[in-house]
């Protein structure tokens, strides 16, 4: 896949495509740790961005500079054309961002700490009341209204949280591993929200999870001990630059071997468990999977499994943050 150096390219100035959200040379001490080093990329409108990398890698902090949390020991962030950090109040009612452990009051009701964090944000009045109604109504949170936060499970903080970052419908929405504490359900249904959302915004979410990565993102940044180590889609970064991705098959129930007759049989693995049931490997592009689809129905095969590209991203997250180091805090 592209490699990080090739990642970021400056805006030209005064170009309708000019990023909402753009990090440059973006580095943090902490002592004599560097967290984050020079770090450069740039978030649009209409797209996903996920921030990729084992625990440790920085991910948190390079999110808490971004926002204007952490100031960064160099470089900059620019938000909606302006700077992070000398334009910050300006530039914050274009911000939604979910911290990774939802810091909430327990003794607030849902109602209360939403209201709290919309005056915050200047949203007072009927401009208030109608921002809090829309992220409640939103995350699914109106039967919580009254109850205090404190009492919440896991998944519903989860949702205020998110509601909180939704105030204000904000232009560029930071989200810190926005799946943590929600079941199958729920994680299914903030991925249909985020690809509505991702129309009107630019988005940018960690997360240390592939298939979620490989599902939801447009592009993806791999961190490794603070630096960007590849940059681009899942699936170029799966398979070769964009070629064919690995994939896994698992199929049972036909004569002889699936393989069998197939045109392009030799390029495809095939090892046979126990029960008759036969493991494929293969890179295929799209065609070359249609093929063997249609292959595998005509010779009765039943596909209990059929798993394409994760593994592939596996291999090269892994080869990318080999030697990370899991003892040190993200």
């Amino acid at each position: 896949g592209p490699r990080a150096d090739t990642a970021h390219r400056p805006p030209e100035t005064g170009s309708a495509e000019a990023p909402f959200l753009e990090a440059c040379e973006l580095t943090k001490n902490f002592g004599p740790v560097r967290a984050v080093d020079r770090l450069n990329f740039a978030v649009r409108r209409g797209e996903i961005v996920g921030l990729l990398g084992p625990n440790g890698a920085g991910k948190t902090t390079v999110m808490r500079m971004l926002v204007g949390y952490l100031v960064p020991t160099a470089g900059t962030v620019r938000l909606a054309g302006g700077d992070i950090f000398r334009d910050g109040p300006r530039l914050k009612e274009h911000l939604g961002y979910l911290p990774e452990n939802m810091p909430l009051y327990a003794e607030m009701t849902v109602h209360q700490y939403l209201g709290m964090a919309a005056r915050l944000k200047g949203l007072v009045g009927a401009i208030g009341r109608r921002a809090l109604s829309d992220a409640a109504g939103m995350m699914g949170l109106e039967p919580m209204w009254r109850r205090p936060t404190g009492q919440l499970s896991r998944g519903f903080r989860q949702r205020v949280g998110l509601a909180q970052s939704l105030l204000g419908d904000p232009q560029i929405l930071i989200l810190d591993e926005p799946t943590t504490g929600l079941d199958p359900n729920q994680i299914s249904e903030l991925r249909r929200r985020l690809r509505s959302w991702r129309k009107k915004k630019a988005i940018l979410l960690s997360t240390h999870i592939l298939a979620e990565a490989l599902m939801l993102c447009d592009r993806v940044l791999i961190l490794s001990r603070g630096r960007l180590v590849a940059a681009g889609s899942p699936q170029s970064l799966a398979g070769t630059g964009g070629g064919p991705a690995a994939a896994q098959i698992t199929v049972r129930g036909g004569e002889g071997q699936p393989t069998d007759g197939l045109a392009q049989g030799a390029a495809i693995r095939s090892t046979r468990d126990e029960d008759s049931i036969w493991r494929l490997e293969a890179r295929l592009d799209r065609e070359a999977s249609l093929n063997l689809m249609a292959h595998l129905a005509r010779g009765g095969w039943e596909v209990l499994e059929w798993s394409s590209g994760l593994s592939a991203l596996e291999q090269t997250f892994r080869k990318l943050t080999l030697e990370e180091g899991s003892e040190r805090e993200d």
